[in-house]
């Protein structure tokens, strides 16, 4: 099974995406449904907020979001039309601290994200397009 989006990168997008990977994971009957719902909230939230800080750029300002799953393991992948993240930037987010007590309401997503999945990837398709993946295997 695989499901492909392409929409705004806007707020309404957010809804828009947890509906449709609610009924997924319901009609689907997918395992870690929450865990999974979670992850791609955040994913979705990343890819609409680096398009948004790039809205001046000729670059279009869509998102796409890719559900695929067989019988072992289900993946999950945003690709936004953005700079994607520095190396720096990755490492920081993905060690995030929860002891520091000065920090704000956005990135812990990923650091969340990491410890909820089987493996995470990232990827500069091109100077303009960056793509995070996630894949969760269904059976230990």
């Amino acid at each position: 099974m695989e499901l492909i989006l392409r929409i705004q990168a806007n707020r309404q997008a957010v809804r828009f995406i947890d509906n449709v990977m609610a009924d997924y994971t319901t009609i689907y009957n997918v395992p870690f449904s929450r865990e999974l719902r979670f992850v791609l909230h955040e994913l979705v939230i990343n890819a609409i907020e680096a398009t948004m800080k790039n809205i001046g750029s000729p670059h279009s300002n869509t998102i796409q979001v890719q559900i695929s799953q067989n019988d072992e393991e289900i993946k999950l992948t945003v690709i936004d039309e953005a700079q994607g993240i520095s190396a720096t930037e990755l490492n920081k987010a993905l060690q995030f601290d929860l002891n520091e007590e000065n920090y704000s309401d956005r990135g812990r997503g990923l650091f969340f994200i990491q410890h909820m999945v089987d493996a995470i990837w990232f990827k500069h398709i091109s100077e303009t397009k960056f793509l995070v993946g996630v894949s969760k295997k269904f059976h230990e």
